[in-house]
């Protein structure tokens, strides 16, 4: 059996037994027959996982397993595990901890190295991609993904909905600033205006049985004021590529950001379904949850691969020719106490979006 049929299969197992009390993220399509094949079923295994209570399923077709995402600590003792479920048929199953991090709280300060780089090329700094960003009337930052440019040639930074877009409550031509107003200090980077909001893809909360979460996505583009300041370069570590690919299962990754840095990762896998992410916009009192789907995790390779603040940091990878490629980019976290820094990271692939937003990566751009 492949793994995505057998992610779909636990999700509606799970679902049917009682353990997802936040309710399913995707409607129960397997049948009875189907859900015979989880095994093995115990009482004890059922009530541990009514007590640890799955979040969510990814699958991984490359390592041909599933990873039961739980609210709580997975069980590490040989006497729990072997109570719980081991296959869905033939695939493997694995358990961790998978907590979704609400977005909207203050980001944490930088312990990846700065939260921005001025990149300085023939005398004149310009401000690279990988920086902190914020709306200009609000304390908080987050990451610039990238520069992209519309079938007219007009140049954007692109980020994150909630980065720039204030969960869609930011009006057209609103200022963003750089670096982010919480990054703002004393005898620091003057802060100036970096853009204004042009566009945002919807985030709409609600149920997953309600709302569209294949309709949702969490991005947003904002005008460059003056292309003279801006590099296309991710920080210190390389150029923005200008191919695109997607992102997909045991894929190793790196990306830059405002708080963590140059950052490295492997993708843990797809999950199964929508994925709710929480957000919170302060500033304009709204709260909510918002589907997505499809939502891919990753593990840091060494440390955390992203943290609060390093929203909207682009996803890279090398194909297999040695080239680099754009395939995702950093929407949320889950807290995992065996992942590397206590967290995983939720991002969403990149193709889509660009596609949405009818824009293409700039490259090679103040370099």
């Amino acid at each position: 059996m492949d793994a995505k049929t057998a992610a779909r299969i636990f999700h509606d197992w799970a679902e049917t037994e009682g353990l997802m009390p936040d309710g399913p993220v995707s409607p129960v399509s397997s049948a009875a027959l189907e859900m015979g094949l989880v095994q093995p079923v115990t009482d004890a295994g059922k009530l541990l996982l009514r007590t640890k209570q799955v979040k969510a399923v990814s699958f991984n077709e490359k390592r041909g397993e599933i990873i039961a995402f739980l609210k709580r600590a997975a069980p590490t003792s040989k006497k729990l595990i072997s109570q719980l479920p081991a296959f869905v048929d033939d695939v493997p199953i694995r358990y961790r901890m998978g907590v979704p991090s609400q977005i909207g709280n203050e980001p944490p300060q930088p312990f990846g190295g700065p939260p921005f780089v001025m990149r300085t090329v023939a005398g004149q700094e310009f401000f690279t991609c990988g920086s902190s960003i914020s709306v200009g009337n609000f304390r908080d930052a987050g990451t610039l993904s990238c520069l992209v440019r519309d079938a007219a040639g007009q140049m954007f930074g692109l980020s994150n909905n909630h980065v720039t877009g204030s969960c869609s409550y930011a009006g057209i031509g609103l200022p963003i600033v750089a670096p982010g107003v919480i990054d703002v200090v004393p005898n620091g980077l003057n802060p100036f205006t970096l853009g204004f909001h042009a566009k945002a893809l919807p985030l709409v909360a609600g149920a997953a049985d309600v709302v569209d979460p294949k309709g949702n996505s969490d991005a947003a583009i904002f005008s460059i004021r003056d292309e003279g300041l801006v590099s296309s370069f991710q920080g210190n570590a390389y150029d923005t590529p200008g191919a695109v690919d997607d992102l997909i299962d045991n894929m190793d990754v790196e990306k830059v950001g405002r708080t963590t840095g140059h950052t490295r990762g492997r993708v843990l896998g797809q999950l199964h379904g929508a994925f709710s992410v929480s957000y919170h916009a302060t500033a304009y009192g709204f709260s909510g949850s918002v589907p997505l789907d499809p939502v891919f995790a990753i593990s840091g390779a060494a440390d955390l691969f992203s943290d609060s603040g390093d929203s909207g940091s682009l996803i890279t990878a090398l194909d297999a020719n040695g080239q680099r490629i754009a395939v995702g980019i950093v929407v949320a976290g889950m807290a995992d106490t065996t992942a590397a820094g206590g967290k995983i990271t939720i991002a969403l692939p990149i193709k889509p979006i660009l596609a949405a937003l009818q824009v293409t990566l700039v490259c090679g751009h103040n370099i």
